[in-house]
């Protein structure tokens, strides 16, 4: 059901002349994730794909996980199932994310493609992010390559 919104008078109405009405439109989260804490290797694990609200719910429990960190400095591993694409605003999102997370220590990202549908993608997508915010990061088929790549760095 599509709802309008005159921004002009800051009314909502389903009547009103559609001329001066703005589609408004409301979106649930979609993705899940979860994020655990070994020492000072933050994990996630995550289903997507995933819209701006996950990654807006996603960046209010990393602050949280965060400040359980004793190091200046840490890592991250990042575990992605099924199809875990970002729309357009989740990736622009991640990124300022991402720059906060650096800001708080993080040194190197490790993702891992867990039963993953879409590599490529995820990839280009994940690239990105990383190289405009300037955090080393690696591509991995396994947890434990995942692991050797940060303890080796």
């Amino acid at each position: 059901m599509a709802i309008f919104f005159d921004s002009s008078s800051g009314q909502m109405d389903r009547e009103a002349n559609a001329q001066h009405m703005v589609n408004y439109k409301v979106y649930g989260e979609h993705g899940l994730f979860t994020i655990t804490m070994e020492g000072n290797l933050l994990i996630v694990d995550g289903i997507g794909p995933f819209n701006e609200q996950t990654i807006t719910s996603f960046h209010d429990a990393l602050n949280k996980a965060i400040t359980t960190i004793s190091s200046q400095q840490w890592s991250q591993i990042i575990i992605l199932h099924a199809m875990s694409l970002f729309t357009p605003e989740a990736e622009r999102h991640l990124c300022l994310t991402l720059i906060e997370r650096k800001n708080k220590g993080l040194v190197r990202s490790a993702v891992v493609y867990g039963d993953t549908d879409c590599k490529s993608m995820i990839h280009t997508q994940l690239s990105r992010c990383y190289a405009k915010v300037g955090i080393d990061h690696g591509f991995f088929e396994s947890i434990d390559e995942a692991k050797a790549w940060l303890a080796n760095k």
